[in-house]
C-alpha cells in the first residue's frame, strides 16, 4: 500500500503556506505559493502521491477547495466555530 502524504494549508488572500508530511510525521516539503489556480496547478505537479489535505475555512477557501478536490485522495475543511464549541456535523 502506498504511503499517504498529509498536507496542511494555511490560506490567505494572496498566498498559501503548506507543509507536507508522511504518516510517520517526517517533513517532506514546506513553503509558500501564490494563491492562484496557475500556481496551484504547478505545485500539485510536485506533490508525492497519494495525498490528502486540510485547511481552515476562510472567505478564500471555497475556490481552493474546488480546485484541489479532483486531485486529492481526501480534502477536509475545518471551521473555527466547530473547533471552539464542538459541532455534531463538522465540515
Amino acid at each position: 500500500m502506498p504511503t499517504m502524504y498529509y498536507i496542511g494549508l494555511d490560506v490567505h488572500r494572496r498566498t498559501i503556506r503548506y507543509c507536507v508530511k508522511d504518516g510517520s510525521g517526517a517533513m517532506h516539503a514546506e513553503g509558500t505559493i501564490p494563491a492562484t489556480r496557475f500556481d496551484l496547478d504547478g505545485w500539485m505537479r510536485t506533490l508525492p502521491q497519494p495525498w490528502t489535505a486540510a485547511m481552515e475555512a476562510t472567505v478564500f477557501t471555497g475556490w481552493i477547495y474546488d480546485h484541489l478536490r479532483p486531485h486529492a485522495a481526501a480534502l477536509k475543511v475545518g471551521h473555527l466555530f466547530c473547533r471552539q464549541r464542538g459541532c455534531r456535523n463538522p465540515l
